[in-house]
């Protein structure tokens, strides 16, 4: 394995549809997959309330994994953040996140105008700072490559 760059980390953040948010609901670790946006240093999801808001609101301590897989040559790249929940309260900072939601996924999303739109009218918007990142990608090179599942 070879680590990402502070460069390739923010690019992976940028490009990638889908990231993993661990949380601990009752004690126990609950992983979930999220649609996110990054604006500045930090990560935002915006989601229905639930269980993982839930848990949330008792620990706001995560992990993050962002990851992109290339079926083609096996090759993978994954950022891992650590990071401290803050529920976004100011109206502002809610529509710039919404804006940027739509930007990122318009094709999977359709217009704002949609009513089957995924973004919860009723969401809870959580901005996740990135506290701590690191990077690591499968290999290039001379070194050798590890595939997901392999020892």
């Amino acid at each position: 394995m070879n680590e990402l760059t502070p460069l390739q980390c923010q690019s992976l953040l940028t490009s990638s549809s889908i990231a993993h948010l661990a949380v601990v609901d009752d004690g126990a670790p609950y992983v979930t997959p999220i649609s996110y946006v990054l604006i500045g240093d930090a990560l935002f999801v915006r989601t229905s309330p639930g269980r993982r808001i839930q848990a949330l609101r008792t620990n706001p301590k995560v992990c993050i994994e962002v990851s992109e897989y290339h079926d083609d040559t096996g090759d993978w790249e994954s950022v891992v953040i650590f990071s401290t929940a803050e529920f976004v309260e100011d109206d502002r900072v809610d529509q710039e996140v919404i804006s940027a939601f739509f930007d990122k996924y318009r094709n999977v999303l359709g217009s704002p105008l949609n009513p089957g739109s995924v973004l919860p009218h009723e969401g809870v918007t959580v901005r996740f700072p990135i506290d701590i990142s690191t990077g690591r990608t499968s290999g290039s090179y001379f070194s050798v490559r590890t595939r997901p599942g392999l020892l």
